[in-house]
């Protein structure tokens, strides 16, 4: 079943109108969805159904994406956090387990650092290890990313990153009609902003429950190489799931595996 958008509400944070969405009984546990760079909140559109079973669901447009513009001020990853917090508080949400698709978990990540008690529990869904010991040639690839992103023409740039993240056209589409709301400077800016959470502390550790999840057809970044690592390492991690014949957006690829994860996680917690 594919969730309809019902009406937005919209909170005014530093130029930018953040527009947001609310599911489900307010009574329940609530669950907050968080989407990848470059997308928007329709990408959660046919995992909303299922999870708002028994959840509350929140879904918002991270500043500069979506609805969520004009972007307003610089897009900094302390500035995002803030713009999270502050729609928390405007629902008067208790702790949240919080859901991010690949930049929605490495804020996830920041959130539950910066703020522990909003935090309840997260699900990361294919997503790098904002602490993971890097290699030299990942740390050389953190330096030379910026160069080579400004030199990319950016239509070859968002097609390539639409053909690489799913394993399905319409997805594909779906995305690539989503970033090309943004502008390059923008896009470019998001992408910075995204590799600033990562940093070498191979000790840390998160100190809520947490899952990861993602698609085996996945090839982005280290992320397959850093999921059972990662898994092993952190007591708080209750596995690492891969999900056959699905991509980057593993939540699009596959929503019904997915769901099923997110479920099974969500019950452990009750």
């Amino acid at each position: 079943m594919t969730w309809v958008d019902p009406e937005p509400r919209v909170l005014e944070r530093e130029g930018c109108p953040l527009h947001y969405w609310l599911v489900g009984d307010a009574g329940r546990p609530l669950v907050v969805l968080t989407h990848g760079a470059g997308l928007d909140h329709r990408m959660w559109r046919d995992n909303v159904a299922a999870l708002a079973e028994h959840h509350r669901v929140l879904l918002w447009d991270v500043r500069g994406h979506g609805l969520s513009r004009p972007m307003g001020t610089r897009f900094t990853v302390e500035t995002v956090i803030d713009d999270l917090v502050a729609l928390l508080d405007a629902i008067g949400a208790p702790p949240a387990v919080h859901v991010g698709q690949s930049m929605g978990g490495n804020l996830a990540q920041e959130l539950v650092r910066r703020h522990p008690d909003r935090v309840r529990a997260l699900v990361l869904v294919d997503c790098a290890c904002n602490t993971a010991e890097l290699s030299w040639m990942e740390r050389l690839g953190v330096r030379l990313t910026p160069a080579m992103l400004r030199l990319y023409p950016y239509d070859a740039l968002l097609r390539q990153s639409a053909r690489s993240i799913s394993a399905l056209e319409s997805v594909r589409e779906s995305c690539l009609e989503a970033m090309r709301r943004l502008e390059k400077h923008e896009t470019l800016e998001v992408m910075m902003a995204v590799l600033g959470c990562i940093r070498d502390e191979p000790d840390a550790r998160i100190p809520k429950p947490f899952l990861l999840v993602r698609g085996a057809l996945s090839r982005a970044g280290s992320i397959a190489k850093q999921g059972p690592a990662w898994a092993r390492r952190d007591p708080s991690c209750r596995g690492d799931v891969v999900i056959a014949d699905a991509n980057h957006c593993v939540n699009m690829d596959a929503p019904r595996a997915f769901d099923d994860a997110v479920r099974s996680f969500l019950a452990t917690l009750a």
